[in-house]
């Protein structure tokens, strides 16, 4: 662990300060995995789900700090490239690069990750937050899931333990939204009521003792579908496009109206040689308020930057990232339904 270095210095004879000294660069890490599609998703073209984890590693980076211009603060973005087509990963990088002000890089192996996390402390920097996006299965983090290169893609505890501690910041956290990263038994449907879930024995619990941080994981499996919003949200777009052109026209001829109104209002006030006289048969027209809230206008934008994207390189990539972040699954049973803490042992 990168702790702060502390150094007493005596203030009086009674009374000691403790100067703590960190490591100014650090590192903000989204770690995005290959997405395997199903041969039912491939038929149907269900393309967002191919873009879950990309989209919702572009909204992982939008909650990290910005970037500073002497890179003490740097966000990063990794993703396990087999399988993503080079136009999208062309587009990808301009987004998150151009849009995001985060260093882009493609791996091809998990030995490049380890490689990443290895040279931190060497060039200087540490990670201060790592965010993993990928399937999952217990004790391990699937980042090509069922693709031809699976077992070089794989984060397992031979890898997790490679995972040194002084390439992490005081009081870094790791966050896992892959499924079952804090299950240590190979649960498929429930737990059983007095089975031990053995959470000590979990690949979260691995990396909280290798990197002596905080590991955040689910014990379930992981559920990314309202990534673009829930089914209520992305059935209201097309009504909330009707209301927003409302709301403009609305916007319009009030502006139209006070126009004029304010020509007539100038005309009295000089034929009265009173700056302070009002129309004795007309008031100010009223400023509509408009009908459509902010959140609904993001959805919209949202949707916008998909269809554009898909348009553009066939596959709805969303510059502003997901909507809604990953929730817990249904499955197993038997442990509880949101992310749980590991600390190191």
């Amino acid at each position: 662990m990168a702790a702060p270095k502390k150094k007493q210095a005596q203030t009086t004879d009674q009374h000691a300060t403790t100067q703590v000294t960190g490591t100014l660069a650090q590192d903000y890490v989204t770690v995005v995995g290959a997405s395997y599609m199903s041969t039912v998703e491939n038929w149907r073209g269900q393309k967002g789900n191919k873009m879950r984890f990309i989209n919702q590693g572009i909204r992982q980076l939008t909650k990290y700090p910005e970037g500073t211009p002497g890179f003490s603060k740097q966000r990063v973005f990794l993703i396990f490239k087999d399988d993503y087509p080079e136009n999208l990963l062309a587009a990808l990088k301009l987004v998150v690069e151009r849009d995001h002000g985060a260093q882009y890089r493609e791996l091809d192996s998990i030995s490049g990750l380890v490689d990443f996390i290895f040279v931190r402390q060497r060039r200087g920097r540490e990670i201060k937050q790592l965010d993993f996006f990928s399937h999952g299965v217990v004790g391990a983090i699937e980042l090509g899931y069922e693709l031809d290169k699976r077992e070089s893609y794989r984060l397992r505890d031979a890898q997790a333990k490679m995972f040194k501690p002084e390439a992490f910041a005081y009081g870094a956290r790791i966050h896992s939204y892959a499924c079952r990263t804090g299950l240590g038994i190979n649960a498929e449907r429930w737990v059983l009521e007095g089975e031990d879930p053995h959470y000590e024995l979990s690949l979260a619990q691995t990396m909280a003792n290798a990197t002596r941080t905080t590991v955040m994981a689910f014990p379930r499996r992981s559920n990314y579908d309202t990534t673009y919003g829930t089914n209520a949200e992305r059935q209201s777009v097309p009504g909330t496009r009707q209301r927003m052109v409302s709301d403009r026209e609305a916007m319009e001829r009030y502006t139209s109206k006070n126009i004029e109104y304010q020509r007539k209002l100038a005309e009295h006030r000089k034929a009265e040689k009173d700056p302070t006289a009002e129309l004795p048969d007309e008031k100010a027209p009223q400023k509509p308020l408009p009908t459509v809230t902010d959140e609904e206008r993001k959805l919209v934008a949202h949707e916008d930057s998909r269809s554009f994207h898909e348009k553009t390189v066939g596959y709805p990539l969303d510059a502003l990232g997901a909507h809604r972040d990953v929730r817990s699954g249904d499955t197993p049973t038997g442990v509880p339904a949101h992310l749980l803490e590991y600390r190191p042992a």
